[in-house]
């Protein structure tokens, strides 16, 4: 078995789709007060994210692999002309519900979502593979979580502005070519870091559906 495929049997046991609280949002049963404290947490996990993928990039010492990542990176960054960074895009998905940036950007975070924010740090500074096990297990998700948050916000909620998606819009695609450069990363890892790689998958799997538990746990369901 390879390594990716190692870690997707793990994220299998914890995937987000599968989490009460995202059948929940697919099903039309979070009102929207709950979808806007979701999107004041998440936020701080997006904020933070391109540096994870930094620090994988910083410690690949492939040249090609390096290449790869930083196109992953800067696209997170909003570096290329046009194109916006994927916190700011976040912050319009809240605009979109009616939060203000400065709400969100001053929004207690719950246990769980700093968890979830020093996991991923953690798990991306403890070495390469560490990093880019765990940055697998986020990115290979993300495409069909986009696509039911998508179809959740249109069908269930009458939100069908584009600049209100765009985020999930961008992840659709954007993170199944994320994921392949991190599997085909993962898949020529020595055997000496397997282990490590496939650990770290499955750890950041966990926090991502602590968190969500977190805001469950805080949230009112219908």
């Amino acid at each position: 078995m390879t390594v990716s495929a190692a870690i997707d049997a793990k994220v299998i046991e914890r995937a987000m789709l599968m989490h009460p609280f995202y059948q929940a949002w697919t099903e039309g049963r979070l009102p929207l007060d709950t979808l806007r404290a979701y999107a004041r947490q998440y936020f701080h996990h997006v904020e933070a994210f391109p540096r994870a993928v930094s620090a994988v990039h910083s410690a690949c010492d492939d040249r090609d692999g390096r290449r790869m990542l930083a196109e992953n990176l800067a696209e997170e960054e909003g570096i290329e002309a046009g194109k916006q960074d994927h916190a700011g895009l976040w912050l319009n998905f809240a605009r979109g519900l009616g939060e203000s940036e400065a709400a969100v950007r001053a929004q207690p975070l719950n246990p769980q979502t700093q968890a979830l924010i020093d996991t991923f740090r953690r798990l991306s500074r403890r070495s390469y593979a560490s990093g880019l096990g765990a940055l697998y297990a986020y990115e290979s998700q993300f495409p069909g979580v986009a696509s039911a948050k998508i179809e959740g916000l249109i069908d269930r909620y009458g939100i069908d502005d584009e600049e209100t998606l765009r985020f999930f819009r961008v992840h659709q695609s954007a993170d199944v070519e994320h994921s392949a450069v991190c599997r085909a990363l993962l898949d020529g890892l020595p055997d000496s870091q397997r282990d490590e790689a496939i650990a770290a998958g499955e750890e950041l799997a966990g926090a991502l559906w602590n968190f969500l538990s977190g805001v469950e746990a805080r949230a009112s369901i219908n």
